[in-house]
């Protein structure tokens, strides 16, 4: 069963807006955000990425889709979404900002053709391969979602890994990781082994990330991520109940 839902067209009037957004998050960001920004090695530096570029990355937040468009704004920058995101009205804002549906039911090939369209047009694609808000200290098995649109588009994949920790002047952390060239992700043939392994290999550089971020952190800035942690999980578990309420009074 697929998600055969039209994409809506990529309109001039979108990518000009959605410009305007990322310059004056750009300058909020450097102004009041100033997240610490880590690289692997100078080959993970921004200026040296493709433009075509899938970027993969741990998701603790709400805000990881924007900081990493403010960050990656070389090309445009397109982030895939949970389809409920969208709904309540929220759909023009979501595609305005670049979001892309994700049916996660289901193997939703719109949303695969779509991103390798975007791909294809040297566009960046984010994609969070957890499938899901983490609030725990341990990455999450991937899904083989970003391994396929990789491999549909011949696209690199760089790694991030952040903490998560979204508070004025300093309080976000990440690292990016080098590049995986697509011949790296899939070196022999490729079908549904090849697709195994370049999930595992996508892994494998999330986790040698978190350990490098984990080793540049005071102990301080350890309590905090926690404690940040803990109030967002605190947060979502109250409107996870107000939403069950609201649909027992139906």
């Amino acid at each position: 069963m697929s998600n055969t839902a039209k994409m809506p067209q990529d309109k001039t009037i979108n990518r000009i807006l959605y410009r305007v957004a990322i310059a004056t998050s750009t300058a909020f960001n450097a102004i009041i955000g100033r997240p610490k920004i880590y690289f692997e090695s100078e080959k993970a530096e921004f200026k040296n990425l493709p433009k075509r570029l899938i970027i993969i990355c741990n998701h603790t937040y709400w805000l990881d889709p924007a900081n990493l468009s403010i960050l990656f704004r070389k090309s445009l920058v397109n982030s895939v979404a949970a389809k409920e995101v969208f709904e309540s009205g929220r759909g023009p804002l979501m595609r305005g900002l670049r979001c892309i549906p994700l049916d996660r039911s289901t193997m939703d090939l719109a949303c695969i053709k779509e991103c390798v369209a975007r791909l294809k047009d040297d566009q960046r694609v984010v994609i969070f391969p957890e499938g899901q808000l983490n609030l725990t200290d341990e990455i999450l098995d991937f899904k083989a979602g970003a391994a396929l649109i990789a491999m549909q588009a011949q696209s690199a994949v760089v790694p991030v890994y952040t903490s998560g920790v979204y508070k004025p002047f300093g309080g976000l952390k990440l690292i990016v990781g080098n590049p995986i060239s697509y011949d790296e992700l899939f070196p022999e043939s490729l079908g549904a082994t090849a697709m195994v392994n370049a999930t595992n290999l996508m892994q494998k550089r999330m986790q040698f990330l978190k350990d490098s971020l984990t080793e540049k952190l005071t102990d301080k800035d350890k309590e905090i991520i926690r404690k940040s942690r803990q109030k967002f999980a605190e947060k979502r578990r109250k409107i996870e109940e107000s939403r069950n309420t609201k649909g027992e009074e139906k």
